[in-house]
């Protein structure tokens, strides 16, 4: 692989790539690169394959941070040029956006399960490949199982990650109650209902851990936790317990 100046002109968006079908500009995470690339230079490049039959480069990795440069007028942008294509360009481009931190829980779900039928050797084949656990990957996927408004309230923030999963291990009669429950407007009671948001039981024992974003150190030590954390489909305080349950037993 190389890195070139390529001209704008000569760039088109791949077939593989996983959001070449979404508009550009609309979305605050469009508007915010758009705003970013119109002071500051491009940091990482993006990445395309050329085209021997059209005599073209076609985008692979990158496209809000192409449409950015367009906007702002650039005529060249540096690209990583790769040979990948077919399944294989289109895997990377899945990973390449699976470990952005803006995804919405469903968008990761739904861009895990592409990569899995894209994969050999399906979940097997994306855990030794990429380094996710078989569980997790199994989870994540197991969310698009779930009926469509306990999916509309994920999309919204009503339902967590980790909660998403723990509804999705539940029994499909479960998963229609809470499903009704959304449409209703009482989501968060059936929830806590069925144990999979709990309220502060009499008598909790606690460890409180106080992170101070101030001050760098902390400020890491918490970026870390929540990408393992997320990294697990699980929110930070689940993830800290694992840790602590799993030292404890070692103990």
């Amino acid at each position: 692989m190389r890195v070139k100046n390529i001209p704008v002109s000569k760039i088109d968006i791949a077939e593989e790539n996983v959001r070449k079908d979404h508009s550009f500009g609309e979305d605050s995470k469009d508007r915010l690169i758009k705003e970013h690339l119109s002071k500051f230079d491009l940091l990482q490049p993006v990445v395309v394959r050329f085209d021997a039959k059209s005599k073209r480069y076609k985008l692979l990795i990158g496209r809000r941070r192409f449409f950015a440069l367009s906007a702002k007028g650039e005529t060249r942008i540096p690209a990583v040029v790769t040979e990948l294509e077919g399944a294989e360009a289109g895997a990377a481009s899945l990973f390449e956006n699976l470990v952005r931190k803006d995804l919405s829980p469903l968008e990761k779900a739904q861009m895990v399960k592409r990569l899995v039928d894209t994969t050999k050797s399906g979940i097997t084949g994306v855990s030794s490949k990429y380094g996710l656990p078989k569980s997790t990957v199994s989870e994540w996927i197991s969310i698009l199982s779930l009926p469509q408004p306990l999916q509309d309230a994920i999309e919204g923030g009503k339902i967590t990650t980790y909660e998403a999963i723990m509804i999705a291990r539940k029994p499909k009669a479960v998963q229609e109650k809470l499903a009704a429950a959304a449409s209703k407007g009482a989501l968060q009671e059936a929830m806590a209902d069925v144990g999979v948001k709990r309220g502060a039981p009499r008598g909790l024992l606690t460890v409180r851990l106080v992170f101070d974003p101030r001050k760098e150190q902390h400020k890491e030590l918490w970026d870390k936790l929540g990408e393992l954390a997320e990294q697990e489909g699980l929110d930070v305080t689940q993830y800290a317990w694992r840790v602590l349950a799993k030292h404890a037993e070692k103990a």
